[in-house]
């Protein structure tokens, strides 16, 4: 083999390892690239997560009613705890999947359902148990209602509410949603559930229960449940 003609391969594998090295160090820069991007849009969500649980801190802590100061959504079970001064009691029959509860008993009677989230351990939703003295007690309890949140966003009929009709009334925040659900059992005996949770938690809870917008025939009545269940059988 001459001279020449080694000194022309030797050009060629110069110049075909530099192509190689090209194309490795191009693919590397790429893959580096697509790593470094897949991070930003990761920050870039963590972030705007951030921002939206501090609006909806912000939002559901001037939302939540007077006997519940300082609490909001997306505050852990420690916070909720060391904000409440008392012991919570874990309820273990379960309930809505994805949710743990923890159950706060009042001096007036009423029970405060706290719901976390298990993964993170984020407050995800309030529900307030009560009872109102009788039927006739429904309209001054929604005008307190409607002086203290507006003019509900929404009125509905959910026949299918863990098996019993109830009657909601909500109002619509930017990230944050207020239910009234009205269960009136057979006797007469009025209960009600103030249920603060976000908005999409509380579409999800709508479609559950087969809800539908209450027509003005609807509104001139509420639903009364043929039978009550016990707690642990819904």
């Amino acid at each position: 083999m001459s001279r020449e003609t080694i000194a022309a391969l030797g050009v060629a594998l110069v110049v075909a390892l530099g192509g190689l090295w090209s194309v490795s160090a191009w693919q590397e820069h790429d893959a580096e690239s697509r790593r470094s991007e897949r991070a930003s849009r990761r920050a870039a969500l963590r972030a705007e997560g951030m921002e939206q649980l501090a609006e909806l801190r912000e939002e559901s802590a001037g939302l939540m009613p007077e006997m519940l100061p300082g609490i909001a959504l997306g505050l852990s079970r420690d916070e909720v705890q060391e904000i409440r001064g008392t012991r919570l009691e874990r309820d273990l029959r379960g309930g809505e999947a994805g949710i743990e509860l923890w159950i706060e008993r009042m001096p007036n009677g009423a029970q405060v359902a706290y719901g976390f989230d298990p993964r993170v351990g984020l407050l995800l939703q309030v529900q307030i148990l009560s009872l109102l003295p009788s039927v006739e007690a429904i309209a001054p309890h929604l005008t307190a209602m409607n002086e203290r949140y507006g003019r509900p966003s929404g009125i509905w009929n959910c026949p299918d509410t863990g098996g019993v009709p109830t009657r909601r009334f909500t109002w619509r925040y930017a990230e944050t949603a207020i239910s009234d659900i009205f269960l009136i059992s057979p006797s007469g005996q009025v209960s009600v559930t103030l249920y603060l949770t976000t908005n999409e938690r509380t579409a999800a809870s709508l479609g559950r229960s087969s809800c539908h917008p209450a027509t003005a025939e609807e509104l001139e009545t509420f639903p009364v449940a043929e039978s009550v269940p016990l707690p642990g059988e819904e």
